[in-house]
């Protein structure tokens, strides 16, 4: 066993203990125990942070600026799947989102690819979710979607997308290597799957443990390291590229709010100064806490090489 914790940020799921057990082979990670399928409705409730961030946008209208940054970063990680998918800045490219939600992350990418790249073809946007409301607000915004589960998706056309993204899915998945296995399959020879999931070998993991950010427990099911995401490649016939790892504030916010909650369980002031869903709805309090913890970050990131927060390329032979 690596650690234990228990859930700290939405009331009333569950009080029960988790523990996180690591494979000896293969370095996976994985939530013991893990709640059923059954249990989701349970596990996110209405009220969980990814299904209330939603907003209408005009097709091709302009980005506000708090979002530009995120999208400059989103277009360098764009850039950069592209180049390693062989895949010129001035050609098409086909992508996929999966997670797309109301297609935030798709507009960032659509944003940096090329200007006018609705009318040029440059960028060929899908996603897929299981919120449909979201995905009507994407679909508005100009992307093509489609609503389901990625695992038992049979709508999306096999060996067609250059690159698919999957910002912090895979962790919350039934069978992680069943989800790689389809994204495979739907790229076509040579493309790549971005997967951006905790890195549960980090210094802050290792450090906190059971109050670590990244546990987000019980929702996240499986915990990599980069021997996990190199076996998982292997595992499935792709190659891993590159480990890369993002600054990610909000793990660190969680960190804090974690720990401090099972030191002073009754203060009110630890869901006031550190909190754990309005962390990602804006404001002066968001915008400190989440500044102090991208540089915290940065230095450990300086230091190590590592984050609590990993960024995987994995490619498709080209043969």
């Amino acid at each position: 066993m690596q650690w234990s914790g228990h859930e700290h940020e939405y009331a009333g799921t569950t009080d029960e203990t988790f523990s996180v057990v690591r494979c000896d082979e293969c370095g996976l990670g994985r939530l013991d125990p893990c709640p059923d399928v059954s249990e989701l409705d349970r596990i996110y409730p209405p009220a969980y942070y990814s299904y209330n961030m939603v907003s209408d946008r005009k097709p091709g209208g302009k980005l506000p600026l708090k979002e530009r940054v995120s999208a400059k970063y989103a277009g360098g990680v764009l850039r950069t799947a592209a180049g390693r998918a062989g895949v010129a800045a001035d050609q098409p490219l086909r992508l996929l989102d999966i997670g797309c939600g109301d297609g935030r992350i798709l507009d960032f990418y659509r944003a940096s690819r090329s200007t006018g790249s609705l009318e040029t073809g440059l960028l060929d946007t899908w996603g897929i979710d299981i919120n449909a409301d979201a995905l009507a607000i994407a679909e508005r915004a100009g992307h093509r979607t489609v609503h389901g589960a990625f695992e038992h998706d049979s709508a999306l056309p096999a060996g067609y997308f250059d690159v698919i993204t999957a910002r912090h899915v895979i962790e919350h998945v039934e069978d992680p290597v069943a989800f790689a296995s389809r994204a495979r399959d739907l790229l076509r020879p040579g493309g790549v799957f971005i997967v951006a999931t905790p890195d549960f070998a980090s210094p802050d993991a290792r450090r906190f443990k059971g109050h670590w950010g990244g546990n987000h427990f019980p929702r996240h099911w499986w915990f990599f390291d980069t021997a996990a995401m190199h076996a998982v490649a292997e595992q499935i016939g792709m190659e891993c590229l590159a480990v890369d790892h993002e600054l990610n504030p909000v793990f660190w916010t969680w960190t804090a709010h974690s720990a401090l909650r099972d030191r002073y369980p009754r203060a009110k002031w630890v869901d006031a100064v550190f909190p754990p869903v309005k962390i990602f709805y804006g404001g002066a309090r968001s915008f400190l806490l989440q500044g102090v913890f991208t540089v915290i970050d940065g230095v450990v990131r300086n230091r190590s090489g590592v984050t609590g927060s990993m960024l995987a390329t994995l490619r498709k032979p080209a043969g």
